[in-house]
């Protein structure tokens, strides 16, 4: 990594006149021969083409002596733009000290050269503004008089305008955030159908940005644009630049043992080369390459040492502000439904033992959030093993992570089981137990009611996904083989089962799982095991930032739709034909002839006609707390606002004289007036699962 003739890379750096605002950068040297005669230690070069100046700092060595000419190729989106030769005996300053060069080390603090404007009129003005412009500069050194190859070296030329812009993180990371607020308070406020929709789009989204994040994080060589689209969402896997989080992260590992990493320190005197098409650097210097995770903590001004502890961290301050903003609503709920006078509000807000149940079914679903973002940079830390506290961490953080979503995972198909027991399907508990949704709902609620099984290929993808980003950091390769495989068998088991609850749902989910695998099919392109030309590469990589553009921005109107329907209290209109789902049969409303459904052995049930032995030896199969066995036969009477219809009148007309609300008119996966926050049975407006006029003895 040293060279010497930085001269001709002014040369290369090129370009027609324009503005003042518009320049040409270059940081790096890396090898397009293998000779190993040019080696780098630091070089850089920024051109303004509004004066033809450029300004040069070099530090390294050629094993040659002599007078050389220079070769230059212009490389844009692998067209050919420019070929011209060079000639450094003609340059200022006697070719700065190149004109002969001689076999020693050759140092350029920093010179100033004017560029020819004529030879940089081929270049269109567009080239100044493409963000992430693709563009390579590649000099081929040859003899003086006999124009034999001596070396040759490349750069990646920038032009300063990026799609990776930090407004953008901001703004997308803040609406992920108020639709998750906005489902919970949604949700106490009785408003269910509009907090499914409004929970699934939002944690569609987050999902999506999560799975671009991961992908930048492959070793891959990406294309500039991929590097800077994805290092957009890198926010979602907590690596994101704040002076105290590197202070306490670099304090924390040398009170532990670990040696800070100095590479964002040493820029000023050695290169960094953001790994793209090249495998190594110049040969011999002390110019440094860093890829994958390396490279996304370097983007995010962050040293490499000090990337787990950061997402660690980062971790740890969303789950407070989760947890502290649903202390907020618990303690301003009741003063606002006294202000307000609304009942259901009321209902909600003094629900304390049901508030408990919330709060841990809200931690289960912040360790959902951060799971997929943990499987990446703990697995990471094993490799990295940045301090043997770290290492600890990391692996305390991953396990019990994994044991709480196994266990998660676990109740849930037990409770499935046991509905099935009953009822030989298994919507009937998932979806009518207040508590059971509170606590274990954020696994399957935006699944069909016969596909929350799906939770398992989820989870799986997310450890897979997460372990050969971590693992294989040095063998892109088989890293993008791994993720094709994966991300076809996610694709074709989503479109197979379609697992989601509704058509626009599986639309999306589908639409997002095929970007997925042709991400991961673009992967396996940039790790260059086909060979392609220069051009193929840049192309995909434009089509990469194309495509999932356009889908991120379809996912962000159809969160703000979302959030409309939240705003406005208005529920979402199903203007399509609704897919077969179990458990419309649970929700309260709706069903013209509930006498026809297969809840009608329960309903005799529930009137005397049959007996009720079976419910006392078979339901309980959670003894872990009061507030779920009080709620035990709840799940087969009905839930707040609604009755099953136990006499010949229309189920609207049978709510409505009970005290309920009239049936909605939207079809929906749940039912409107139940709250995913259960709400007290003492003034929920249910009848006492031993009232008499369900005729159900008391529980033993």
């Amino acid at each position: 990594m040293k060279f010497p003739w930085a001269a001709g890379l002014a040369g290369a750096l090129w370009f027609s006149a324009a503005s003042a605002e518009k320049l040409f950068q270059a940081s790096s040297l890396t090898p397009c021969s293998n000779d190993g005669k040019i080696s780098v230690d630091h070089f850089s070069v920024v051109f303004t083409p509004g004066n033809s100046s450029a300004s040069i700092a070099f530090n390294g060595k050629i094993d040659y002596t002599g007078k050389f000419k220079i070769d230059l190729t212009l490389l844009v989106y692998g067209y050919t733009a420019i070929n011209t030769t060079i000639d450094p005996c003609t340059l200022s300053s006697n070719g700065l000290g190149m004109c002969p060069i001689s076999s020693e080390q050759l140092t350029i603090p920093t010179a100033s050269l004017t560029v020819d404007s004529s030879a940089l009129g081929d270049i269109p003005g567009i080239a100044y503004t493409v963000p992430d412009l693709d563009a390579i500069v590649r000099l081929q050194l040859k003899t003086y008089t006999t124009h034999e190859p001596i070396s040759c070296i490349e750069t990646r030329v920038l032009n300063g305008t990026t799609v990776d812009q930090p407004a953008v993180a901001w703004i997308v990371a803040i609406l992920t955030g108020l639709g998750l607020i906005t489902t919970v308070v949604i949700s106490i406020l009785g408003h269910t159908v509009i907090a499914t929709h409004l929970n699934f789009r939002t944690m569609l989204f987050l999902g999506f940005m999560q799975t671009q994040a991961i992908a930048g994080n492959a070793a891959v060589n990406f294309p500039p644009i991929v590097q800077a689209w994805t290092q957009t969402f890198q926010w979602t896997m907590g690596i994101l630049h704040t002076s105290a989080l590197q202070s306490i992260a670099t304090w924390f590992q040398r009170a532990t043992g670990g040696t800070p990493a100095d590479l964002l320190t040493l820029t000023d005197n050695e290169s960094v080369y953001l790994a793209k098409r090249s495998t190594t650097t110049t040969s011999g210097g002390t110019e440094q390459t860093v890829r994958g995770i390396e490279r996304v903590g370097f983007r995010a001004d962050i040293e490499s040492s000090n990337i787990f502890m950061t997402g660690y961290l980062f971790f740890y301050f969303v789950a407070v502000l989760i947890i502290l903003s649903i202390l907020f609503l618990r303690l301003v709920l009741p003063a606002l439904a006294r202000k307000i006078n609304n009942n259901k509000l009321a209902m909600a807000a003094n629900a304390t033992s049901e508030w408990q149940t919330f709060m841990r079914g809200s931690l289960y679903r912040v360790v959902s959030l951060g799971y997929p973002q943990m499987c990446v940079i703990c697995m990471w830390e094993l490799i990295q093993r940045d301090s043997a506290a770290e290492i600890v961490l990391a692996i305390t953080m991953w396990l019990v992570m994994s044991i709480v979503l196994l266990y998660a995972g676990f109740r849930v198909f037990q409770r499935a089981k046991a509905s099935k027991a009953l009822n030989e399907h298994p919507a009937y508990t998932l979806y009518s137990d207040p508590v059971t949704l509170t606590k274990w709902g954020f696994l399957y609620i935006n699944y069909r009611a016969q596909a929350y099984y799906f939770i398992i290929p989820v989870l799986t993808a997310t450890v897979v996904r997460g372990m050969i980003t971590a693992f294989a950091q040095s063998a892109w390769v088989a890293q993008s083989i791994v993720l094709v495989v994966l991300e076809a068998a996610m694709m074709v088991v989503t479109i197979v089962i379609k697992p989601y609850m509704d058509r626009a749902a599986n639309g999306f989910a589908i639409t997002a799982t095929v970007l997925n695998f042709m991400n991961a099919i673009f992967m396996l392109v940039f790790s260059n095991v086909f060979s392609q030309p220069e051009m193929m590469t840049s192309i995909l990589g434009v089509l990469w930032f194309v495509f999932n553009a356009v889908f991120t921005l379809a996912l962000l109107i159809w969160l703000l739709i979302g959030f409309y329907y939240a705003f406005t209290l208005k529920e979402p209109e199903g203007k399509y034909k609704r897919l077969s789902d179990n458990r419309d049969s649970f929700r309260m409303s709706g069903i013209e002839n509930r006498m026809t459904t297969e809840l009608l052995p329960l309903e005799k049930t529930a009137r005397g006609d049959d007996s009720s032995s079976r419910f006392g030896s078979r339901w309980n199969i959670d003894e872990t707390g009061h507030a779920e066995s009080n709620h035990e036969l709840n799940m087969s009477l009905g839930h707040q606002g609604s009755r099953y219809n136990i006499d010949d009148r229309s189920p609207t007309q049978t709510n409505e004289k009970l005290g309920g609300p009239p049936r909605s008119p939207v079809h929906d996966v749940l039912e409107p007036t139940l709250p995913l926050i259960p709400v007290s049975s003492d003034n929920s407006g249910r009848r006492s699962p031993a009232s008499p006029a369900y005729g159900y003895p008391p529980r033993r």
